[in-house]
């Protein structure tokens, strides 16, 4: 175990990743990010579990500031973390969906 941001895996160590509703804590979120890719195998999938939804846009200005709280951000860190694909389905119709890219 350790942090998002310092995994104790070598790289391309792991087929797949999974983290969910952890994602909105992290301190880094790219860097836990590309993290997540280092340890991934080229193929490899990420499964992201978490908050995304434009109603948690007001939750910015207060307590999470800096943060991804919506999908379109969160598919731009995806992207420059080094993952090729992300595709999107919902879990919870308002605020819970998952995201599944591809490195």
């Amino acid at each position: 175990m350790g942090v998002a941001e310092r995994l104790p895996y070598p790289e391309g160590h792991f087929d797949l990743v999974v983290t969910s509703t952890s994602f909105d804590h992290w301190k880094d979120q790219g860097g836990g990010l590309r993290e997540c890719a280092r340890v991934i195998v080229p193929g490899g999938h990420l499964v992201l579990s978490d908050l995304f939804s434009l109603w948690l846009a007001p939750t910015l200005i207060f307590g999470h500031r800096g943060h991804v709280r919506t999908k379109r951000r969160a598919t731009t860190l995806l992207k420059r973390a080094g993952f090729r694909t992300v595709t999107w389905h919902r879990l919870y119709q308002l605020i819970i969906a998952t995201a599944v890219a591809t490195k």
